[in-house]
Parts: structure tokens; sequence; C-alpha cells
């Protein structure tokens, strides 16, 4: 097995260098990234000049997935590597241990200016604190983590135990390292496929006016560092991109205004950027944490608060079971309509980033119901 390690890192090494004395060849740029969205930009940004491609493939869950020998092999070839940071692509940090040095990474969470989103810790809907409370206090074999939450306010060690609370042996290292704030910031950050590590929500690709004011311009800046030749290039699809944003923009924000309600539920987190920057309002969400089902109290509170507000479907993603939210939606007599945060280039229509932002528009609008009915 070593010798076979040893093998794959120096063809992934020797496939690296091939890569880079081929730039001078006028060759495209090798860029990686770790999500399909983010691929979809730099396309648009780096047209014939750069050669994309997204380790993540369509169908697959970001949040869950494991990088193959093949993913080293890519990154070898790359010049850039687009990742989204805070927790999100954590696995990402397994090929950059044996990626060649002539490789950047940009963790674009970090850009300047984007204002991340804090993640959310209620578990779907329940915004209700003695209700919320109690369903905690049943969770893990009765420990009493309803009790922890009070206090907490008392005592942040409690809060932050409270919070690692299902990870055993991650409890007892946070307790150990609690009066060490950056210690336990940094444990927070590399929890395994953390949604539940992240102290940000990573989706903020799915507001098209980050995508054009803070995104667009760190990934033109690397490309131009990366190709200094091509800068009027990069500078003028960036313009060209910068109008078609703000078109979109605007054609999303007509078509939800058409919506009659703005209360949505969606069995993933992964709607707080699109819905603050269109004025929607998340009613809860099924699935907090990937892998997670919620619990029967969880399940009645959803079916009551979505009675209350009048909400006529859950959105589901291609990438995760919707079998769960299919049967709460029976329960309320609703039904599911599919969402997608991430895109597929084989579906003509999820194929680009302003056609992915499109057929999510539309989802939501069906979710939402139209005025004129």
């Amino acid at each position: 097995m070593k010798r076979l390690a040893t093998a794959l890192l120096i063809g992934a090494a020797g496939f690296w260098m091939t890569a880079h004395s081929a730039l001078g060849s006028g060759k495209p740029i090798g860029v990686v990234t770790s999500v399909i969205p983010v691929a979809y930009v730099v396309e648009e940004l780096g047209g014939e000049r750069v050669e994309v491609k997204a380790l993540v493939p369509p169908g697959a869950s970001p949040h869950t997935f494991e990088p193959v020998p093949s993913d080293m092999r890519r990154i070898a070839g790359a010049r850039l590597f687009f990742v989204i940071g805070g927790g999100f692509d954590a696995w990402s940090d397994k090929l950059l241990g044996a990626a060649p040095a002539g490789l950047e990474t940009v963790h674009l969470i970090e850009a300047r200016n984007l204002n991340p989103l804090e993640g959310e810790d209620d578990h779907h809907g329940e915004e209700h604190g003695e209700e919320k409370a109690g369903a905690k206090e049943e969770d893990h074999h009765g420990e009493k983590k309803a009790v922890a939450k009070k206090e907490e306010h008392h005592d942040e060690e409690k809060a932050a135990a409270k919070k690692e609370d299902h990870h055993g042996e991650e409890k007892v290292a946070a307790k150990e390292e609690d009066h060490h704030g950056e210690e336990k910031a940094t444990a927070k950050k590399e929890e395994d496929h953390g949604e539940e590590g992240e102290e940000f929500n990573p989706h903020f690709w799915l507001d098209p006016i980050r995508i054009r004011d803070v995104v667009v311009p760190v990934i033109v800046e690397h490309l131009i560092e990366a190709d200094p030749a091509g800068k009027a290039y990069y500078q003028k699809r960036r313009e060209d991109f910068h109008r078609r944003l703000t078109a979109l923009d605007q054609e999303i924000r007509g078509e939800l205004d058409k919506a009659k309600s703005r209360k949505y539920i969606a069995f993933h987190a992964a709607w707080p950027y699109f819905a603050e920057r269109y004025g929607l309002e998340k009613v809860a969400v099924v699935q907090e944490f990937g892998g997670e089902e919620p619990t029967p109290r969880e399940v009645a509170n959803l079916v009551r608060d979505a009675r209350a507000a009048g909400v006529g479907a859950i959105l589901v993603e291609p990438q995760l079971n919707p079998r769960v939210a299919q049967t709460i939606a029976a329960e309320f007599g609703a039904g599911t309509v599919v969402v997608d945060p991430v895109g597929d280039p084989g579906d003509p229509a999820r194929s680009s980033y302003e056609k992915l932002m499109r057929f999510n528009t539309r989802a939501f609008g069906n979710a939402l119901g139209s005025k004129r009915n």
C-alpha cells in the first residue's frame, strides 16, 4: 500500500509539472473547484483560457463527499483550487496535504465583504423555547441538554459542550479546550463534514449579488495573477458577467414578487442567502444536519408550523433522499418541489450559474404559490 501511495503521488507531481510547463505554450490554465456552482462562475470568467473541473460530481452531496485518487490527479494538474471553506469542504484538506507546492488554494468564504451568514442552531422550525427545550430533553437517552441551554449565559463552557453533545470524543476534547477561545473555534471549524462544524452557512453562491460583487472580483484577480497575458480578456468577461448578474437579480426579484406567500420549508439549510436577498422567510428545515432525521416531536412541530403558515410544499434536493420530506408533507396535505443548490452540467436546465438560479427561482415560485391562484 505504501508503494502504491508513493507511486500515485510521484505520478501526480509529474503530471502537475507537465501541466504547469505547458502554460507558456498557450494551453488553458487548469482550475479545480470543490463544487459545481463555483466552476460555473470560473467558466464564465475564464472562457477558453481556463479548463475547469469540479470535484463533487452531479447528484452527490458536498457535505458527505469523499475524494478518491483520481481527484488527486485533478488537483495535481491545476494552477488554482477554489474551495468554499469554513468547514464545508473540509475533505479537500486530504488532497491538499499531498498537492504540489505551486498549487494556490483560495477559500472563498474568507473573501473581504462577503459577510457570511451565521450557521443556524434551530432544528426543524422549533423556535418556541419550551417546546424546543422539551424536544432536546428527549434527545440522546434523556440527556438534559435543555437545562444546559437555560444556563448557557452563566457558563459558556456548558454551551460549547452542549453543541457537540452528540460527538462523544469531540465533546471531551471540546471541554478540555473550552478555556482556549481560539482552540475552540478551530476545533469547531474542523469537524468532519461539518454542517455541524460550520461557523457560517456556506451556501453564499445562491445569492447572485454576493457572486457579482465579491466572488467574481476574487476569481478574476487570481486568474490574472496566474495568466497576466489574459488580463484584458478576463476583465472584459467580468464586465459582461456583471451586467448579466444584475439582470438576473432583477429577474429573480420580479418572479418572486408574484408569489402568494413568502414562507417556505426546506429539506436542507441551503437557502438563507437566497431568502435574505429576496425577502423570504424560513418556517422550518427538515434536516438541519446531513443524515440527521427529525425526531417525532420535531416532526409534530414542523407540521404544526407548516399548517399555521399555510405552506403548500417542502423544497427537496436531488442530492438528498426526499422520503422523509414526502412523508412529512403528506401530514399537512402538501407536496414537494425540487430545488438544486449545486447544479448539474448534464441537465440543460441547470448547466450554468444563471440557468441554475432560474431553475431555483421557478421552484420557489411553485412552492410559494402564485398571487394569480
